[in-house]
């Protein structure tokens, strides 16, 4: 073959080449600068976060400080209402006993008064007769 020939498909292969690439740098492009802007987002979000995280964890300090005394004062008022239910409790057992008694002797005064009333009663009979 001939050498110039040879030089000619060399030069067209090589301009190919530099075609091709051409158009592959050209298309990885915006892809760079896409890469580039998600970066900077990344940098902005650190630095966000950065910047927040001590006052939250502030905030979230004095929340669990304040779940701790609500904690304390519903268990201290649960304490409380349980002392009182139990006074309350002893109060009406102690009320139920006394009226138990009173029952129980109004009942056997009550009872007294009818035999009283029908002995009464059965006496007049037997005495008219």
């Amino acid at each position: 073959m001939d050498p110039q020939v040879i030089n000619m498909v060399v030069v067209a292969a090589l301009i190919f080449l530099a075609v091709s690439l051409t158009l592959l740098v050209t298309s990885i492009m915006p892809l760079l600068r896409q890469g580039e802007a998600t970066l900077a987002a990344l940098q902005r979000l650190t630095l966000t976060v950065d910047r927040e995280v001590e006052p939250i964890a502030a905030q979230f300090r004095d929340l669990i400080g304040t779940v701790s005394e609500i904690k304390a004062i519903t268990a201290q008022r649960v304490t409380e209402v349980g002392s009182k239910a139990e006074a309350v409790a002893g109060n009406v057992n102690h009320l139920v006993g006394s009226a138990k008694k009173q029952s129980t002797v109004m009942g056997a005064g009550v009872l007294a008064g009818i035999k009283a009333y029908f002995s009464r009663n059965n006496n007049s009979e037997e005495s008219k007769k």
